[in-house]
């Protein structure tokens, strides 16, 4: 590996700044020598990537919602990530998920003979369209993160690998249930709830005003239940405190413990996404909501050929945790939901066989060091 090697790595949402992060110090393992940066947050800052756009606030999703946005990162971001682009000169460009910025950003890179890594690429695998086909033209490598993500990539014709899932790496406790629920201040006998609304403003002010009107009818149905909110980013928390104090609802907000309040968790109420799939892992019940603007919701009807839009029940290919998208995301439906799981032991214990057999599809560990192979790879050849 040459010394001058550089990596310029694109993140723009909270979890793939997790994954870059991860990414990140698999590459800095194999290759010290080659200096990193571009776009993220504090987790791949903290994994020794030069961190010269910070937009992880602004991440939203589905089409009006980013529309919002379009002025912060597509025309303001965006042109000083191409300057940078064109003074770096980077060795390979490694995009992270956050598919509108990123194809624009990879269409700008293909013509300046960059090489180009997308690693968790876009879900356009799961769309009956043809824009697969497109961004395997775009790529000189794509690294996927699921089983299905990688059939239909390599059908469109791109260099794509499976390299596993990293979360299966992160996903970890040091404590066992009761440990953590002494160590988190749970009452002993209480039945713990995790709200999880999402990493995103967008999906904190449309969900959690929501999840908290369904904590209010289930502290009515199960009196001794105790309510808890992880903040997904520091960023939120403001945000989370003032909505439950507008609330009335004791709820306890805590930085930094993802993994350990889903374990000590009985169910968990969580917005569609990452957080699905580490609920899996740790093999947590879950009620998945999810709520977007009416003509993203009917787009994506028309285009999506999977039945499904929580990760779980996607690598299941059978619905094993109940989705409640737009309307049916409303109080009574996720509290009736979250009941109903809670009472029925039979249903608990199929959800949590269901809940293994998709970890058991996630591939083994070490899938960060194998996709940081791969980068290193492209830029070797």
């Amino acid at each position: 590996m040459e010394k001058d090697s550089k990596i310029m790595l694109v993140a723009g949402e909270v979890s793939g700044d997790l994954q870059g992060a991860m990414l990140a110090r698999s590459i800095k393992e194999l290759a010290p020598e080659v200096k990193m940066f571009g776009m993220g947050g504090p987790e791949m800052k903290e994994a020794g990537v030069d961190i010269r756009f910070d937009v992880l606030r602004h991440a939203s999703i589905g089409i009006l919602e980013n529309l919002k946005n379009y002025f912060i990162t597509m025309r303001i971001v965006f042109h000083k990530v191409k300057r940078v682009i064109e003074e770096e000169k980077p060795s390979c460009i490694v995009l992270i998920d956050y598919q509108g910025f990123n194809l624009a950003l990879a269409k700008f890179a293909k013509k300046k003979g960059i090489p180009l890594v997308y690693y968790i690429p876009p879900q356009y695998w799961a769309w009956r369209t043809g824009r697969a086909r497109y961004v395997a033209r775009l790529m000189d490598r794509i690294i996927a993160v699921l089983p299905d993500e990688e059939k239909a990539y390599r059908k469109a014709g791109a260099r794509v690998a499976f390299v596993g899932n990293p979360l299966l790496d992160r996903v970890k406790v040091q404590f066992n249930r009761e440990q953590l629920r002494q160590i988190l201040g749970f009452r002993r006998n209480a039945v713990v709830i995790g709200l999880l609304p999402g990493s995103r403003f967008s999906e904190v002010k449309s969900l959690l005003p929501v999840m908290l009107e369904s904590a209010k009818i289930l502290m009515d149905k199960i009196p001794d239940s105790q309510f808890v909110i992880p903040v997904a980013a520091s960023y939120l928390k403001e945000e989370i405190e003032a909505m439950v104090k507008r609330s009335g609802i004791s709820v306890k907000i805590l930085e930094g413990s993802t993994y350990g309040i889903l374990v000590s968790s009985d169910i968990a109420i969580i917005c569609s996404g990452l957080a699905t799939l580490e609920a899996a892992i740790l093999g947590v019940p879950m009620v998945v909501v999810y709520k977007v603007s009416f003509l993203t919701y009917i787009i994506a009807k028309a285009v999506l050929k999977i039945p499904y839009i929580s990760p779980p029940n996607i690598l299941a290919g059978k619905e094993i945790v109940p989705e409640l998208l737009q309307r049916k995301a409303n109080p009574p439906d996720i509290a009736n939901a979250v009941f109903f799981i809670l009472k029925n032991s039979e249903k608990l214990e199929n959800m949590k066989k269901g809940l293994s057999g998709v970890v058991s599809r996630l591939g083994p560990p070490g899938a960060s060091l194998r996709a940081a192979e791969i980068v290193l790879e492209v830029i070797r050849s």
